[in-house]
């Protein structure tokens, strides 16, 4: 075993700086075999696992930041037997809460060193990957206006939300899947590789990461009365439950409609209609925790 760190040094507020102390404090890698390096600007990140697959002197690549270093790592290393993992220092760390890996800085490190591999799911979008959850609609929004602030963290979240819920209708999506199409009026439409946004807010409660499907969730605008179920149901991974909520499972799919902000994997980008969705079966090789 040979790991490679990718740290993004200004992920939970520069706490990345402090991964070399922590690794040589810990009895656990006194005999591992590791290398650290820092990404310095967006792309960066993908570089070095270029860098590394072409010299093939790593079995592990080790994303250490938030969901935006992420997607840029572990995409990176689409269809190699490098296997990926991740040490969580962002704010909603979606796609390493849905493998089970801890929040904790030590713990996450012991488990990747425990865990076992396995090849999961990747979804594209346009040409772009999205390893846990992208969409369009009222969580476009939210990255939008969260990609705006300047202080990050739950909070600055909370705060992109509840400007946006004011000022944001439901709009009308045409989705094409398995040889069918339907239209729906919809407040959040997420295609979903894995079950949540972050934080343990649920968004797909069925997904799975080795079942070569996309879960489109589809949700109306939740009334005034019934938002505090809304919630209650998305931070039980129960939103299945809610009314306002449909969920289709396909390996394909294209979405047509009034397209301009989109997220993928919380990362706000700019794209267009009609966006095609395509599953990628057992294209990334990752460490999942044997234990939590």
């Amino acid at each position: 075993m040979r790991i490679l760190f990718i740290v993004n040094p200004v992920s939970g507020m520069g706490w990345g700086r402090e991964l070399p102390g922590k690794l040589r404090s810990m009895p656990e890698y006194r005999d591992v075999a590791y290398d650290i390096e820092y990404t310095q600007y967006a792309g960066h990140g993908r570089e070095l696992v270029e860098a590394a697959r072409e010299s093939g002197n790593h079995t592990h690549i080790v994303a250490v930041g938030g969901d935006g270093t992420v997607n840029e790592v572990g995409t990176a290393l689409f269809g190699s037997d490098i296997a990926f993992s991740v040490v969580s220092l962002g704010s909603g760390n979606g796609f390493a809460r849905h493998l089970g890996y801890s929040q904790f800085v030590r713990k996450a490190l012991r488990q990747l060193l425990t865990g076992i591999s396995v090849h999961v799911d990747v979804l594209e979008i346009n040409g772009l990957y999205s390893l846990n959850v992208s969409g369009v609609g009222f969580d476009a929004e939210i990255a939008h206006e969260f990609n705006t602030l300047k202080i990050r963290g739950v909070l600055s979240y909370v705060y992109a939300g509840t400007k946006r819920w004011f000022r944001y209708s439901e709009k009308r999506y045409k989705i094409t899947f398995d040889g069918k199409s339907i239209e729906e009026d919809c407040f959040i439409l997420s295609f979903a590789n894995a079950s949540q946004y972050g934080n343990n807010v649920s968004i797909a409660p069925h997904a799975s990461l080795t079942d070569g499907l996309v879960d489109i969730c589809l949700l109306k605008r939740p009334t005034f009365w019934s938002v505090h179920s809304f919630l209650f149901y998305m931070l039980n991974r129960r939103l299945d439950k809610f009314k306002y909520f449909k969920e289709l499972q396909c390996r394909e799919a294209v979405i047509e409609g009034d397209i301009h902000k989109v997220h993928i994997d919380g990362e706000a980008v700019i794209m267009h209609s009609p966006i095609h969705l395509k599953v990628h079966r057992k294209a990334l090789k990752v460490v999942l925790p044997t234990h939590i």
